[in-house]
């Protein structure tokens, strides 16, 4: 048999569709026509008889005439569908097997009322859903209780594992926290555990004997037997670096925790770049926060001092662990200053070596260089003239400038200090004073020129224009700005008779004026060099009242006037 709904293949005992459901409609008896078309016709006949007209005058329901009789349902004749040509139409209709045939063209299928239960107008019976097998149910049941046991199982095995691993017996054992105890109490701890210990020294400032670090962490699970590092607290002490090199030292005080350091240089004859002491010493205890100087030994070096005084120079090259000795020169650096050094700057010595400073002389470098006596201390210029073997022949001071002559030995010449350079100061004296070692100053110098002290490169002295610049070469005196001679039609003084011949020049040097006088005096000749600072002078002259209009605006007249008109007197 085959289901009239679905099309399914079903067995002649069959009642209703495995498939669908559909009540099974048993099959026709023997006595059925053979021929579909007689069991059309068979069919039809009562659908055309319904369909005829009811004759006029029939009873109406609920007369007598039809008390007692059971109505007969009228069932209206079913119209076939129109078929499309060369479709054939069966009875069995079979639902598509899939989405793709469902979706083909619709066909327009005649009514049956075999295949449906049901009459046009009627809405089709409901069949009753047939229970499940009594075999299913059981495979069904079957099924579930072995899944159930299955889950049970496997819980209890995720419960069984997760106790045991909370319980340590396998996947490791978790490290306990250790920072904080002692050494001995963190040691036993882990080994009660079946752990390793290895310790280290860790510098601290307040867990001395009590562990600071450990590795690996506290909470871990590790194996069995696994060595645990404890870093145990220590002291941060100073290590012992003298000798050490700067390097070293370094790395030795940082392995001790201790990173603030100052590094000083000090002359030494240890190896250069060696530590020669540490502050604090060796072996005290320190801080985080405490600061170790380091002094590292440096070979003595002669400093730079150039250009620097006397006295600042000499206590550089003390300070440098050297001794130092001066040694005055000539030089056109300002006087009292360090021209240079021997050994030079930045020379390596041993400790306690002599190093010379070349100091520009404070005092003049000849006793000819009239200019250098002005720019003298007047201190300096005493010792100078005492260290020459000078002497005192007249020696006062007015207003603290300094009036004095000074009698040198033989070679040299006289000098004589005082406001007005072209005049002699002299006279009689209990008891002479040393104006300039007092500090007085000095206004202007002459410095008085014999045969018997003349500068070598001078020569024989001889009243003419050559002796006259050979003295300006000797006493370092460059250009003049005026000449006179007795020849000239310039008078030297009205009061002048008689006046012996002499050469006068004078010029400017700088800011100071200077004058070269050349006289002839009985059979002898004689020279004066003078000079003093224009303003001092300028000044000066004016307070003795001296108008240099009067010697016609000539320095060089008013000098002869001066040294000539003595040497008359």
């Amino acid at each position: 048999m085959i289901c009239d709904g679905c099309g399914h293949g079903l067995p002649d005992n069959a009642k209703f569709c495995p498939e669908c459901g559909r009540p099974v409609t048993p099959a026709p008896a023997d006595d059925t026509p053979a021929d579909k078309s007689d069991a059309g016709d068979l069919t039809d006949a009562p659908r055309e008889a319904s369909s005829a007209p009811e004759p006029d005058g029939a009873p109406e329901p609920g007369t007598p005439e039809t008390d007692g009789v059971p109505p007969t349902a009228s069932i209206p004749k079913a119209e076939p569908a129109p078929v499309p040509d060369g479709l054939e139409v069966t009875r069995e209709q079979a639902r598509p097997r899939d989405l793709d045939e469902a979706a083909g063209d619709t066909v327009e299928v005649p009514f049956d009322p075999a295949a449906t239960g049901a009459f046009p107008g009627e809405t089709a019976p409901v069949f009753p859903v047939p229970p499940e097998p009594a075999a299913a149910r059981s495979r069904s049941s079957r099924l579930g209780l072995v899944s159930a046991v299955a889950v049970f199982l496997a819980a209890l095995a995720l419960l069984v594992a997760f106790v045991t691993w909370r319980m340590e017996l396998w996947g490791g054992r978790t490290l306990p926290d250790t920072v904080g105890m002692d050494q001995a109490q963190a040691t036993q701890l882990l080994q009660d555990g079946g752990f390793s210990v290895a310790t280290s020294d860790v510098v601290s400032d307040g867990n001395v004997g009590k562990v600071v670090e450990q590795d690996p962490a506290p909470g871990r699970r590790v194996d069995p037997g696994t060595v645990v590092a404890l870093g145990v607290g220590v002291e941060r002490s100073v290590p012992d670096v003298e000798g050490m090199n700067l390097d070293d030292a370094k790395q030795a005080l940082e392995k001790r925790g201790i990173a603030r350091l100052r590094i000083e240089y000090e002359n030494s004859d240890s190896e250069e770049g060696t530590v020669i002491s540490a502050s604090p010493a060796a072996g005290t205890v320190v801080t985080e926060n405490d600061v170790v100087t380091l002094v590292v030994a440096q070979p003595y070096t002669v400093p730079d001092v150039a250009g620097l005084s006397s006295e600042e120079a000499h206590e550089a090259v003390a300070r440098a662990g050297l001794t130092p000795k001066e040694v005055l020169v000539a030089s056109d650096e300002e006087s009292g200053t360090v021209v240079s050094t021997d050994p030079g700057a930045g020379a390596t010595l041993k400790q306690g070596a002599t190093v010379t400073l070349n100091v520009s002389s404070p005092y003049p470098s000849t006793p000819y260089a009239v200019t250098e006596y002005l720019s003298c201390r007047p201190q300096d210029l005493s010792t100078y003239l005492r260290d020459r073997g000078y002497s005192i022949r007249y020696g006062a001071s007015k207003d603290n400038v300094a009036t004095m002559t000074w009698a040198g030995p033989a070679a040299d010449p006289e000098v004589v200090v005082g406001p007005n350079p072209f005049a002699r100061y002299e006279g009689f004296q209990f008891w002479a004073t040393d104006a300039l070692a007092a500090g007085a100053s000095v206004d202007g110098v002459r410095l008085r020129v014999t045969q018997e002290n003349a500068p070598a490169d001078v020569g024989t002295l001889k009243v003419d224009q050559s002796c006259v610049n050979a003295l300006m070469n000797a006493c370092g005196l460059k250009a003049s700005s005026g000449t006179t001679t007795v020849a000239t039609p310039q008078t030297v003084t009205p009061k002048m008779k008689d006046a012996p011949d002499f050469v006068a020049k004078a010029g400017t040097s700088g800011d100071t004026v200077w004058a070269v006088v050349v006289w002839r005096q009985g059979d002898a000749v004689q020279a004066a060099v003078c000079a003093a600072p224009t303003e001092a002078l300028e000044g000066n002259l004016k307070k003795e009242s001296v108008d240099l209009g009067h010697y016609g605006d000539s320095m060089a007249n008013l000098a002869a006037s001066y040294i000539v008109g003595e040497a008359g007197r």
